[in-house]
């Protein structure tokens, strides 16, 4: 299954989704920056996109998280050309986790559930948060603060990923399917394997 991601034919269509897509992540990363749980920490509920964008829209979608949060850190005006890279780097692999681990994008088995909150929530907001500490290698950031910073950063996208990202995948799912911009892993054997979980005990 893994390799349909990489092998399916690009369209006009996937094109116009990273364009849409970005343009969605940055306004949203924009405008929702001024909420802060302390001083110089923002809340980003904006990266519970991550996953829903992975997940329902393939390397689109995220493709489009890298490309959206590289608008977001220029025009803010966070030009450093390390954070750039992190950041694109970062955002992709947010979405890109969700896109290859998690087994079905509803989440309606015991194991999509667990493969979810692994490699989703735990797993991506660690790297996440590790990402703080390319600055400290580069000596921009002293260890005190990347030390302080990081379960802050760690905490802000597990809650957005764990809490709104269930939630949105299971109120965007049926219009991207509808509308025929399901870009996940093939979504016939995921259905498959969860109708005979199903059949199975019932």
């Amino acid at each position: 299954m893994f390799a349909a991601i990489f092998r399916r034919k690009w369209t006009t269509v996937d094109y116009v989704l990273i364009v849409v897509l970005a343009a969605l992540y940055a306004v949203a990363l924009m405008t929702l920056a001024n909420i802060k749980l302390i001083p110089s920490v923002p809340v980003r509920p904006a990266n519970a996109l991550q996953p829903v964008f992975g997940m329902l829209f393939g390397l689109p979608g995220c493709l489009a998280l890298a490309f959206g949060n590289l608008i977001n850190d220029l025009v803010i005006g966070d030009p450093l050309p390390h954070k750039l890279i992190v950041g694109f780097i970062i955002n992709f692999l947010g979405g890109f986790l969700g896109l290859l681990f998690v087994s079905h994008p509803l989440l309606k088995t015991k194991r999509s559930i667990l493969e979810y909150y692994l490699f989703v929530v735990i797993i991506a907001s660690g790297v996440i948060a590790g990402s703080i500490w390319v600055n400290v290698l580069l000596s921009f950031t002293p260890v005190e603060i990347a030390t302080a910073f990081t379960p802050l950063v760690f905490a802000n996208q597990a809650i957005a990923t764990g809490v709104l990202g269930p939630i949105l995948l299971k109120l965007l799912y049926p219009f991207v399917k509808r509308a025929g911009l399901y870009r996940g892993l093939p979504i016939r054997s995921r259905d498959s394997a969860v109708n005979r979980h199903e059949v199975n005990n019932a």
